[in-house]
C-alpha cells in the first residue's frame, strides 16, 4: 500500500515539473507585474508637417470593469490652429486586457474611435475586434455616425492568444518578449485577410531627421504594424524607450494626410 502510495507521488511529481508550473504558480492579478503601472497615465506632445506641438496625447492604464482586468487608453487631440484645421479630430483608441495563463497581457477587446466637428457637423467612426478565444472567434465591427456598416465574425485558433497594439505595448513594457531592441520579436495579431504579425525589431537604419529625433543611448526599435492601425501609407512606427520602458519618443510613419507624426513624452514635474 505505501509503496503504491509512493508511486502516485512520484507521478503526481513528474507530471508537475514536465509542465514546468505547479499549482501555487499560477497567475493572479494582485500578483502580476501589471499592477506597478495600474494609475499611471503618460502625456506627450504631438507634432506633425512643419509645426511643433500641434496636438497632445495620453498613455493612460486603469483597472477594467471586471475583476482581474486592465483598460489601456491612448489618446491624441489636436489644439489650437491644427484643432481648426483638422475639424476638431479627436483618436481614440482602447484595450481592455486579460492575464492570459503563460502571464501574458491578452485582449478581450480592442477598438479604435475617430472624432471630428462638432454639434450637427460631428461625424464619428468606430471600429470595434472583439476576441472569444475559447468559441475560436473574433468578431470585428465597424460604425459610422451611429449606423453599423460592418459587423462580421472571423474564425481564430481556439485557445491561440493574439495582441493587439496596445496589450503588445504592454507586454514589452514588461519584458515578457525578451529585451527590445537587440532581437527581432514577432508578436500574432488579428488581421482580417489572413495571419499577421507586430515585428519588433532593433532601429539599424534612419533618416538624418530622425536620427537627431531621438536621443541617443535609449532603446529605439522599429515597429510594423498594419497600415489600418494608425490609418497610414505604410507598416513603419519607429519608437525609443527611456530607462523605466516608458514609450519615450515615437514617430508614426506616413499617415495619410499629415505625414510623419511625432510624439514627445512630456517630463513630468
Amino acid at each position: 500500500m505505501v509503496q503504491k502510495l509512493l508511486k502516485l507521488l512520484f507521478i503526481l511529481f513528474l507530471l508537475m515539473s514536465l509542465t514546468g508550473r505547479s499549482f501555487s504558480q499560477e497567475w493572479h492579478a494582485p500578483d502580476h507585474p501589471i499592477q506597478s503601472l495600474v494609475g499611471e497615465t503618460l502625456t506627450y506632445d504631438i507634432s506633425f508637417l512643419w509645426f511643433d506641438h500641434l496636438a497632445e496625447g495620453s498613455l493612460q492604464l486603469t483597472p477594467g470593469d471586471q475583476p482581474g482586468t486592465f483598460l489601456v487608453v491612448l489618446k491624441a487631440k489636436t489644439m489650437g490652429v491644427a484643432a481648426f484645421f483638422t475639424r476638431d479630430r479627436v483618436e481614440k483608441f482602447q484595450t481592455l486586457m486579460k492575464i492570459g495563463e503563460t502571464g501574458l497581457l491578452q485582449p478581450l477587446w480592442h477598438s479604435s474611435h475617430t472624432l471630428r466637428g462638432k454639434g450637427n457637423s460631428r461625424r464619428e467612426k468606430i471600429t470595434r475586434y472583439t476576441f472569444n478565444y475559447a468559441a475560436g472567434q473574433v468578431r470585428y465591427e465597424k460604425i459610422k455616425n451611429g449606423r453599423a456598416s460592418a459587423d462580421q465574425l472571423f474564425d481564430i485558433e481556439k485557445g491561440k492568444p493574439l495582441f493587439d497594439i496596445l496589450s503588445a505595448l504592454y507586454n514589452l513594457r514588461l519584458g515578457f518578449y525578451g529585451k527590445v531592441g537587440s532581437d527581432t520579436i514577432l508578436i500574432p495579431t488579428f488581421h482580417r485577410k489572413g495571419p499577421q504579425e507586430i515585428v519588433v525589431e532593433p532601429l539599424l537604419k534612419s533618416s538624418k531627421k530622425d536620427r537627431k529625433f531621438f536621443a541617443a543611448g535609449a532603446v529605439q526599435c522599429r515597429i510594423l504594424v498594419d497600415p489600418s492601425v494608425f490609418g497610414t501609407k505604410g507598416r513603419d512606427i519607429l519608437a525609443s524607450f527611456d530607462e523605466q520602458m516608458r514609450p519615450h519618443k515615437g514617430i508614426i510613419k506616413n499617415v495619410i494626410g499629415l505625414g510623419d507624426v511625432r510624439g514627445k513624452f512630456r517630463t513630468l514635474p
